[in-house]
């Protein structure tokens, strides 16, 4: 099974936390599509080799580096992403491997911390709800997860969502402020389709 991994990706502790649970995912077998994780990969040894002889990056990159550090890099000014050998940051790029992520997927998991979900966050559920609509065989469903404390006060009254975006979410999943039951629902589908 595949999920697609959305939540607002503008922040390096958002970014980590979502790796994070990511990897709790990946190691129960399921396989996750992380957006900003996407770009990571496409970082090559040879593009970091290229540029340790060139001098733009030390030569402990050489031995191992840190994809994650690399765009910190790019994100402070320090390299650029034609460097790294990464496409533009255009909305054309960003919609184009989103959408092949959330098309490719089973599931979605939408992290909805903040006073409000991330507006990019509502789209991909959004969307993810039309396919389901097209395919319930192979779209499953989309879990909700929230840690922030505003919204698990606000659980008897919707978790302080917008109306519609909650809406979709009751209609095609949970919502959940434990990821074991995060991790336990996506089992569950993970065995639906297997059979």
């Amino acid at each position: 099974m595949k999920i697609y991994f959305a939540g607002p990706l503008f922040t390096p502790y958002v970014r980590q936390f979502i790796s994070e649970q990511a990897r709790k995912l990946r190691a129960k077998g399921i396989e996750v599509f992380v957006p900003h994780e996407r770009f990571n990969q496409m970082i090559t040894p040879e593009r970091v080799d290229l540029l340790v002889n060139q001098g733009v990056l030390p030569e402990t990159m050489r031995k191992g580096f840190d994809p994650e550090e690399l765009m910190g890099m790019v994100r402070d000014g320090k390299l650029s992403r034609e460097q790294l050998g990464l496409p533009k940051m255009t909305p054309e790029t960003i919609f184009d491997t989103d959408f092949e992520g959330l098309n490719s997927a089973n599931a979605v998991l939408a992290l909805l911390d903040g006073t409000q979900v991330d507006d990019g966050t509502a789209c991909e559920i959004g969307i993810f709800f039309g396919q389901m609509q097209l395919d319930r065989h192979n779209k499953k469903g989309i879990v909700g997860f929230i840690t922030d404390s505003r919204g698990v006060r606000l659980r008897s009254s919707g978790f302080g969502q917008n109306l519609f975006v909650l809406g979709a979410l009751e209609a095609s999943g949970e919502i959940f402020t434990d990821f074991d039951l995060v991790t336990e629902l996506l089992l569950r589908w993970k065995t639906e389709l297997e059979q």
